[in-house]
């Protein structure tokens, strides 16, 4: 991570390509007039960041009407800039493109003169806090125009010199490695040609099986004609993909099958479960099992083993080997009418089984909620990973929002990856950073660029190995156990936006 130190004005902005920055930071082509204009009325501070940070600030204006600007995308050089403008009438979310500006999204408020201003940037992904305001965006910079999200970014803050200004950043290293994708589609024609999407993680006899959504290409969800595959490796980073899928949607009367949970079972069998969809109709969830991690499978003749009332069709499968019951399916099931959020959407439920094919409910289901009402998870939350490190549970899940664009051709619907604890698998901790897993943003050749979903996460010799999707292929980040369970730091360092 990488951070320093540079000063601009206001005008710079506007017009960087036609101007020259002196030593102590006077503009040298301007009329003298606007030279005193800006010296005695504004006041700019940057720092330059490389990755993730937090930015916190404290803003106090003597004048009401003053305006506050936060800089949080882009620099300078590049003439596209996204920022906050704050003012006694909330905050708005703005593109700068040269002289061009666009307002994103406008968050009303009510008139003070002082801002207590929280940004978070997770790779493509941001989050704001103005007093008690939240907002969100993901790629601010036109990412539904292709214009991605540069990995350094100018962060700085502009007010009037009315304005005091007390302001930090601090950088976050957590999980952001821009690695290639481990499995990439196959050939036209392959059973995987369109999406690889890892399903489930499964250690056997000194190798790995990671149980794949494969699908070929159509246009049923970006896909079709699903099944379930596998690809092996002894060392988790370097895999190859078993050139036939396990199960098959020809087996049943089906058009796609989602695999989402493998296990071992005390009787030495492989049991992997699936749902299943006659699109666009959801069936259930669906078992079965084998003597080898290869196969061959056969479906249990109680199929399905469970299905919710709505469509249901992500979750994950674990062995728990507790007194009342072996195994866990926690599972993202679309409620009407939930508790908690703005509308409908998918929420978390609890099955508990000691066979894998009579599943009883947790009474207190729905167990899982987005973490906010109007925010990046607030409308669908589907648990995709759960692993428990000492006493505590860690799941991994996929948070949604929705919003439509001004511009560009993009669905409005923005997935990304967040992190969740709890002790007794009902009550909750929330990641203070999430999304904690999100795309990076930094260009068209990332494979991770822009989506990311469906991790699992394995754990092994003190390492978390999260594998997840990225656009349709598998990829990995990795972290230190103790990296991840302590939540109080990412471990960065922190520097002043404004020197005082």
């Amino acid at each position: 991570m990488i951070i320093h130190h540079c000063f601009t004005s206001r005008l710079v902005l506007l017009i960087s390509a036609f101007l020259l920055l002196s030593s102590n930071n006077n503009l040298l082509s301007q009329p003298a007039s606007l030279k005193k204009k800006v010296s005695r009325n504004v006041k700019e501070n940057f720092v330059r960041v490389s990755g993730n940070y937090e930015a916190k600030l404290l803003v106090s204006c003597t004048n009401s009407k003053a305006t506050t600007k936060v800089y949080f995308s882009g620099t300078a050089a590049s003439e596209k800039r996204a920022y906050l403008d704050v003012s006694e009438h909330g905050f708005k979310i703005v593109r700068q493109d040269a002289n061009k500006l666009d307002v994103w999204k406008n968050y009303p408020g009510t008139t003070t003169r002082k801002w207590s201003i929280r940004v978070l940037k997770k790779g493509n992904f941001f989050r704001f806090w103005v007093n008690k305001g939240t907002g969100w965006i993901r790629g601010p910079l036109g990412e539904w125009e292709k214009q991605f999200e540069p990995r350094e970014n100018e962060v700085g803050v502009e007010t009037s010199n009315d304005c005091k200004v007390v302001s930090s950043v601090t950088t976050l290293p957590w999980l952001q490695q821009a690695g290639k994708a481990l499995i990439t589609p196959g050939p036209a024609g392959s059973f995987y040609e369109d999406h690889l999407i890892p399903g489930a993680i499964l250690e056997h006899k000194g190798q790995y099986y990671m149980y794949l959504m494969a699908s070929m290409k159509g246009d049923q969800e970006g896909g079709s004609r699903r099944t379930v595959g596998v690809a092996i490796s002894r060392d988790l980073t370097n895999w190859r993909v078993h050139p036939e899928p396990l199960i098959s949607y020809t087996q049943l009367p089906f058009d796609n099958l989602y695999v989402n949970g493998a296990v071992s079972t005390p009787e030495g069998k492989i049991a992997v479960m699936f749902s299943a969809q006659k699109f666009p109709e959801w069936k259930g969830f669906f078992l079965a099992t084998a003597n080898d991690p290869l196969g061959p499978f056969e479906l249990s003749p109680e199929n399905p083993v469970y299905k919710h009332p709505g469509p249901a069709h992500e979750f994950d499968l674990v062995r728990a080997d507790n007194p009342d019951y072996r195994y866990i399916l926690f599972y993202a099931g679309f409620t009407i009418k939930p508790p908690t959020g703005p509308g409908d959407g998918d929420r978390g439920y609890l099955l508990y089984s000691d066979d894998l094919i009579h599943w009883r409910a947790d009474k207190r289901n729905p167990v899982f909620k987005p973490e906010t009402l109007n925010d990046w998870d607030a409308v669908h939350i589907r648990p995709r990973s759960l692993n428990k490190i000492g006493d505590t549970w860690y799941l991994w899940y996929e948070g949604c929002n929705h919003w439509q664009p001004p511009t560009g051709n993009q669905h409005g619907w923005w997935d990304t990856v967040g992190l969740a604890r709890s002790k007794d698998l009902i009550k909750w901790e929330y990641y203070p950073r999430n999304p904690a897993l999100p795309g990076l943003g930094i260009g068209p050749d990332q494979f991770d660029s822009n989506w990311v979903g469906w991790p699992r996460m394995l754990v092994k010799d003190g390492i978390g190995y999260v594998f997840y999707t990225g656009n349709g292929m598998a990829g990995m980040r990795t972290i230190p156990i103790q990296t991840l369970t302590n939540w109080r730091s990412e471990g960065g360092k922190t520097f002043p936006i404004v020197k005082q």
